[in-house]
């Protein structure tokens, strides 16, 4: 297994330069930059040809390029490893004026240097319109082992740009519409002046006069021959369906393929490979003066060991299906389940289920099928088939009743009639809802939309809901579809399907993921509100609860979210009896990249509250929204139908530290890529908190990786860990029920407090 990473090793061990030192006054904040950044931008301005700067704590290093440039600053030895962020700087630099002065790129950014292959237009269709073009980035980052010397390398990636090369007005004369789509600009601020680099415009509302009027935008109107459509996925459809009529399908597909070709892990290695041959061959490359770095070709491979650089596996979780662990089994649990029962098999509360079926007249027949096979199972004589045991048998159940109440379109709206079904519904006093829909009503606004105005109709009287499409129902590998949904109902029921192993330490150990609801309907940010949402897990993974703050400015959240920790706190205190003095272990994961330093903020603060106990606490970030990849070139790949899917991806649960902070986890393998054509996953980099007062990497990393593992939507592993997923399908679904009438999230801090009622 290897890194997309190209080790460099410079020529030298020092090198010479200048440092400008300043007051801490420098370093406060102006309106809208610091003086520092100000200084920066006026030393790159007017010596940028000749030196490089980068900020140093209160200094700015001033490098010179060549031996005859002037210094600039206080003279000083610089050492590539003690000031080797420096060194990475320069070593970024070079590569920036290296590909710059080629002629066969556009570079188009600098941190990380950005590359587009203008000359390679993957368009199959009017190229005239159409920029898709492959991109390369490069950065330069560190290994830090925890014992030895930091390395340094290139971090390679690759990927796809979309750019429309004709402007608005060229296509609006073609005829293609453009009211609501988003609009972008030449960029001319940037840190290279190209016209491929575009800025955030607006949102057409309509063309008038050869002008686009724009919503979500700092100016009403701008002149419709200088923008361009925004190069997004969604646009290029938009138009691509416009300008091609039948023939866009054609164009999809091709553009399917040729995205593979790109983003499959096989075809990243090759091109890796190759890269990096030819920039050994260019070596070596100038740094500064008397400094240069050789890159070498073959890219880092990883060794096994638990050191930076290294990797190793993380076995899969056993699981637990009575409290005590007198059940005790491997994953995959499913079958585990059918032999023994779930979790809580002895101690489910009400036995006799009552669900209610809000669903379409025309739907009923079909419906009533699929809920039969819900409750009694699927027919199979394969042993190993899923489902074969039914709702009520597999989770220890006396009964299930289906009661249903029919969505009778003569009563008028599509609204009205789900509302009028929901309402009968509810006089049924049922533990759970069933709510039928089609696939084409997800694309009604919010507000007339049954899926989440059904939701929110029977949640306020504290009845969770199971949404299906009439389509599901109907597809025809149904048994692996009831398998899943009754695994979810159980859940919201507030079933405990399985936890895992828990941890033998003393501590009373306790996950918090943290959630961040963004609620504006604006690209830009005007008029944010934020909702902060946190799911708590015991440390066998066991779902305890949710809560989340009120809506609050973006200033206001930290306030907020100290206060929601608070709460959430005192509630298990009080739940499982903490005493004075005995050890509590925090951790908080968190993926939500605006409010990073912000929550983790919180979390310092909340975490020294806590005098009555000896506290540790983590501060985890997982995140997917990074650089490095992960590839295993002897990987074969499964079978997918003829094809084979997953050529050169590792398996799940691969372990790359690349610090004593940060690793590289692989939760998604060859068996999770969908399709013999998509791209290669990324693996998640899961980051401490250098606030953190307990800071083992290997075990907070691999209690991400067994969190993946405790999904209650499907029997599946999930890509990320619940303490993340959950957080998610809550923002998500926070964020549309905020908009339907009458909707009160108070009740969510009642009586769905303990339930899933988001899966």
């Amino acid at each position: 297994m290897h890194l997309n990473y190209l080790p460099i090793r410079f020529t030298s061990e020092v090198f010479n330069g200048g440092v400008l030192s300043f007051e801490g006054s420098l370093k406060e904040l102006s309106a809208k930059e610091s003086a520092l950044s100000l200084k920066l931008r006026e030393l790159r301005k007017q010596h940028g040809s000749t030196h490089v700067f980068h900020p140093m704590g209160n200094a700015i290093a001033c490098i010179g390029l060549r031996p005859e440039v002037p210094l600039i600053g206080q003279e000083r030895q610089f050492d590539i490893l003690k000031d080797f962020q420096l060194a990475n700087a320069l070593a970024r630099s070079a590569l920036f004026r290296f590909f710059a002065s080629a002629r066969n790129y556009t570079v188009i950014g600098f941190r990380p240097v950005t590359l587009l292959l203008e000359k390679y237009n993957l368009s199959s269709a009017r190229k005239d319109v159409f920029g898709i073009f492959p991109e390369y980035t490069f950065d330069v980052r560190p290994l830090a082992p925890h014992e030895g010397d930091i390395t340094s390398g290139v971090l390679v990636g690759f990927g796809i740009r979309y750019i429309f090369l004709k402007t608005a007005a060229a296509l609006y004369a073609e005829g293609t519409p453009l009211t609501g789509l988003y609009v972008v600009q030449i960029r001319h601020d940037g840190e290279v002046d190209t016209p491929l680099e575009r800025k955030y415009l607006g949102r057409v509302e309509q063309v008038r006069d050869q002008l686009v009027i724009l919503s979500d935008s700092d100016v009403e109107e701008f002149p419709l021959g200088s923008c361009y459509p925004e190069g997004s996925p969604t646009n290029i459809e938009a138009v691509g369906k416009a300008l091609l009529g039948d023939h866009y399908a054609a164009f999809s597909r091709t553009l399917l393929e040729q995205t593979f070709d790109i983003l499959g892990a096989e075809h990243q290695v090759r091109r890796l490979n190759d890269l990096g041959t030819w920039l050994e061959a260019k070596s070596p490359i100038g740094c500064c003066a008397g400094l240069s770095m050789i890159i070498h070709k073959k890219p880092h491979h990883c060794l096994r060991g638990t050191d930076a650089g290294y990797s190793h596996t993380f076995n899969t979780p056993s699981c637990v299906l009575r409290p005590g662990g007198s059940i005790t089994v491997p994953w995959p649990v499913d079958k585990q389940i059918d032999l023994h029962g779930p979790y809580d098999a002895e101690s489910f509360p009400d036995k006799r289920v009552k669900i209610a079926v809000v669903c379409p007249e025309e739907f009923v027949g079909e419906v009533g099928q699929f809920l039969r096979q819900l409750k009694e199972g699927v027919n199979s004589a394969d042993d190993s088939a899923p489902f074969r045991k039914g709702f009520v048998r597999k989770y220890h159940l006396n009964a299930c009743d289906f009661i249903f109440h029919e969505v009778k379109r003569t009563i008028g709206s599509l609204e009205d009639a789900y509302r009028v079904a929901s309402l009968e519904a509810l006089k049924e006093k049922p533990n759970l809802a069933l709510a039928i829909i089609r696939e084409q009503h997800r694309n009604l606004p919010d507000a007339e939309n049954p899926y989440y105005t059904t939701k929110a109709r029977l949640m306020a009287q504290g009845v969770p809901v199971q949404l299906l499409k009439i389509e599901t129902v109907r597809r025809s590998n149904i048994e692996y579809i009831l398998n899943n949904v009754s695994l979810a109902m159980y859940a919201k029921l507030g079933g405990i399907p399985w936890t895992l192993t828990p941890n033998p330490d003393l501590a009373h150990e306790i996950i918090v993921g943290i959630g961040s609801a963004r609620l504006t309907d604006s690209r830009r940010g005007a008029g944010e509100r934020v909702i902060g949402i946190t799911t708590v897990f015991s440390g066998d993974g066991q779902y305890l609860l949710a809560n989340n703050t009120n809506e609050v400015s973006a200033e206001q959240y930290l306030e907020a979210l100290i206060r929601s920790l608070q709460e959430t706190v005192s509630e298990l205190r009080s739940r499982f009896g903490w005493k004075p003095k005995d050890r509590v272990r925090l951790i908080f994961h968190q993926s939500f990249k605006k409010y990073k330093d912000l929550e983790a903020e919180a979390v310092k603060t909340f975490a020294a509250s806590l005098t009555d106990f000896d506290v540790q606490y983590a501060f985890v970030h997982v995140s997917d929204s990074h650089n490095w990849m992960l590839f295993e070139p002897s990987a074969q790949g499964v079978k997918f139908g003829k094809p084979m899917k997953g050529k050169m991806v590792p398996q799940r649960g691969q372990c790359v530290p690349l610090g004593p902070n940060t690793a590289l986890l692989t939760l998604s393998g060859p068996y999770q890529v969908k399709t013999a054509l998509q791209g290669c996953p990324h693996p998640i980099l899961v980051s401490i908190h250098e606030d953190s007062t307990f800071r083992s990497l290997d075990y907070l990393t691999r209690q991400v990786f067994n969190l993946s593992f405790m999904s209650w939507r499907g029997f599946n592993p999930s890509t990320l860990p619940v303490s993340i997923s959950y957080s998610n399908m809550i923002v998500d679904l926070l964020g549309h029920l905020r908009n339907v009438k009458n909707w009160n999230p108070e009740i969510l801090a009642t009586a769905l407090k303990e339930r899933r009622w988001f899966l």
